[in-house]
């Protein structure tokens, strides 16, 4: 699995090994018609911890038999419409950073680009790092689906 980078080359995220000889010799494995959906770990030579884990499936299929194996849709599902909230209540143990002991606090946030902004309300002048905001950003997103069919 890798990380795509058009300017400097693309980061590999990590590994995961398949034994094609073992499942093709296993008879069990070979005797399902619909081989199972595997979560793989995947790693990364400089780490020991799993870096994720990957969705999918394996299938060996003898040269013979292609023509006639039914093919896999796997074309990229529609993006969905979906509406993301994030409620900012309040806060504990915030930095007093001015110099008179004070604090001007507000969030800022944004998906994917910095294009769509939406900023809380600003808490002028706090004094004992506890802002209370009771404030929404909404956005409005394209996600892909999460309910594809196997």
């Amino acid at each position: 699995m890798y990380d795509y980078d058009e300017i400097f080359g693309d980061d590999l995220i990590g590994t995961s090994i398949l034994d094609l000889e073992d499942r093709y010799f296993s008879m069990e494995w070979m005797s399902l018609t619909d081989k199972p959906v595997e979560y793989r770990q995947i790693y990364h030579e400089s780490s020991s911890i799993s870096q994720g884990n990957i969705k999918c499936w394996l299938e060996v299929i003898p040269i013979k038999d292609v023509p006639q194996h039914t093919l896999w849709d796997i074309t990229e599902k529609p993006a969905e419409e979906i509406e993301v909230r994030i409620a900012v209540l309040n806060c504990l143990d915030v930095e007093i950073m001015d110099m008179e002991g004070t604090s001007d606090v507000f969030f800022k946030g944004y998906f994917d680009s910095k294009e769509d902004v939406q900023e809380t309300d600003c808490h002028y002048r706090n004094q004992d790092g506890k802002p209370d905001f009771q404030y929404r950003l909404v956005y409005r997103i394209k996600h892909p689906r999460k309910d594809y069919k196997f």
